[in-house]
């Protein structure tokens, strides 16, 4: 299957989750299939409400008007458009458990973005706190898992990168690669492909 030209993925620059997608699209040689719409999920006035009624991103619109939201689900139906993507796919418990961290990351570190940028809120130091620290331990687990060697990524390695750079932009304080040498090596190997140097957060 051939993905479609009119496809339109609606995202932000800076979302963790989106960059997930354009990177495994850029992967796949497809990036000049979907059109990229820079969009702000909480703007009423956009139309997005109107393509992903609960407005998270991202989201793809697929060339017939039906839309996919969340970064994993749009992944899975990218995979399914051509047989040479099952590269790409997690192979193994091992593999999926290292999406499952990655992901974790993004929505431990998420959430604590969220509280910080609350106002008024008595408690948020604590459960700033608590989300950082399940962070570190995080990254601890994901240390033991970075030391798949393959040139080409997969889900995993993709959500990998993408959260180290999105936590470390937005939680600098927090120690990412210092201390984990796989975890540094991956990350920084895996870094230096276009897909990744194309989406660099800022």
């Amino acid at each position: 299957m051939i993905l479609g030209p009119m496809m339109k993925l609606y995202m932000s620059a800076n979302s963790p989750y989106a960059r997930k997608v354009r990177v495994l699209l850029a992967e796949m040689g497809k990036a000049q299939d979907v059109e990229e719409i820079s969009v702000n999920p909480r703007d009423a006035t956009t139309g997005f409400w109107e393509v992903n009624a609960v407005a998270k991103i991202p989201t793809l619109e697929l060339d017939d008007g039906r839309a996919i939201g969340e970064s994993d689900l749009i992944s899975h139906y990218l995979l399914t458009t051509t047989r040479s993507a099952d590269i790409f796919r997690c192979k193994g418990i091992e593999r999926l458990s290292a999406l499952a961290l990655a992901n974790g990351v993004l929505d431990t570190g998420m959430a604590a973005r969220v509280e910080k940028t609350r106002p008024g809120a008595e408690d948020t130091d604590a459960f700033v706190a608590k989300n950082l620290n399940a962070l570190s331990r995080a990254f601890d687990a994901l240390e033991v898992c970075a030391t798949r060697d393959s040139d080409t990524p997969d889900l995993a390695d993709i959500a990998l990168v993408c959260a180290v750079d999105w936590i470390s932009l937005r939680h600098p304080e927090v120690t990412v690669t210092e201390n984990r040498p796989s975890l540094a090596k991956r990350v920084a190997q895996l870094s230096q492909r276009p897909s990744f140097k194309s989406t660099v957060p800022g």
